[in-house]
């Protein structure tokens, strides 16, 4: 599916809220899918961090044990 083909999606609010929205000029569309595209990332950077730790952790023992290959430059 192109990234910026839009689909028709069913969801619940207030009424009293999209009465406030409308009145405001705010488009629910637009305020959904920018605050559902920043939690997909941040779920997404969470579940990366979380398959992934194992590996940080060894990296940062290992750039704290023999140092960073900058700082080996540096040193000759």
């Amino acid at each position: 599916m192109a990234a910026n083909q839009k689909v028709s999606c069913n969801t619940s609010i207030s009424a009293q809220l999209i009465i406030d929205a409308k009145e405001l000029k705010l488009s629910p569309s637009a305020i959904l899918e920018e605050a559902l595209s920043k939690a997909v990332k941040e779920a997404k950077y969470a579940c990366w961090l979380q398959e992934n730790q194992q590996g940080i952790v060894e990296h940062n023992a290992k750039v704290k044990a023999q140092g960073t290959f900058s700082e080996k430059i540096n040193q000759l």
